[in-house]
């Protein structure tokens, strides 16, 4: 089989194919977006408040763009597992879901819920 490089292979690319593969990779990051479409959440408050992301969802190497009406979210390595940063402007956008509907290895819970937008994705940003 022929070597096929990925993007996560380049130095200073933060974003690892998933976001369950965040966890396991420190300083890594992603931005998500926030939606309410049906079939295509991506970050979801369940019927107990907790927050959680689709595991399956694809992070890309980008940060919220104030200008935006839903600039989205940016999920990160924490120490103590998936972090969430939600911009303030997208926080009313936030869907529920139900655990019923939850299929389990889809959603990955959020450890930490950050004040503020991840270090990594400052930098990025500046």
């Amino acid at each position: 089989m022929t070597p096929h490089a990925r993007a996560f292979g380049l130095p200073g690319w933060p974003c690892p194919p998933r976001v369950r593969d965040i966890p396991n990779h420190q300083d890594s990051w992603g931005f998500i977006r926030v939606s309410t479409e049906p079939g295509n959440l991506t970050v979801a408050v369940d019927d107990l408040g907790y927050l959680w992301a689709n595991g399956d969802t694809v992070p890309k190497f980008r940060v919220p763009v104030d200008s935006h009406s839903i600039p989205g979210a940016l999920v990160c390595w924490t120490p103590d597992g998936l972090g969430l940063w939600v911009h303030p402007k997208s926080m009313e956008y936030l869907p529920s879901i139900s655990r019923l509907d939850m299929q389990a290895d889809q959603w990955v819970p959020i450890a930490v819920a950050l004040a503020d937008p991840p270090p990594q994705a400052r930098q990025a940003g500046e």
